[in-house]
């Protein structure tokens, strides 16, 4: 039981935090392709995609908001498609 709970700290623990992941995004990348129609950045943590609802950019164009997306929390088509959005 003691080994079950030690793998699940240390896999609780390898994921980034919140703060790890908005200085991720602070220093990512802006990529020149679109996911879904939406810009991506790419961090050296995760990819980002601009998350944002039509009210919110209505009032405020200049908003930015983005959603992590974890290389190790998505299939790889989906991280194919953040990386060719990276790469061109």
């Amino acid at each position: 039981m003691l080994n079950i709970i030690a793998v699940s700290l240390a896999l609780a623990t390898a994921q980034p935090t919140v703060d790890d992941l908005q200085a991720d995004f602070a220093t990512a990348k802006p990529c020149a392709g679109l996911v879904d129609g939406r810009e991506v950045w790419e961090g050296q943590r995760a990819f980002f995609v601009a998350s944002y609802t039509k009210e919110a950019m209505e009032l405020d164009p200049s908003l930015v908001g983005a959603d992590a997306v974890l290389r190790d929390d998505n299939d790889s088509q989906t991280i194919g498609e953040f990386e060719a959005a990276c790469s061109s």
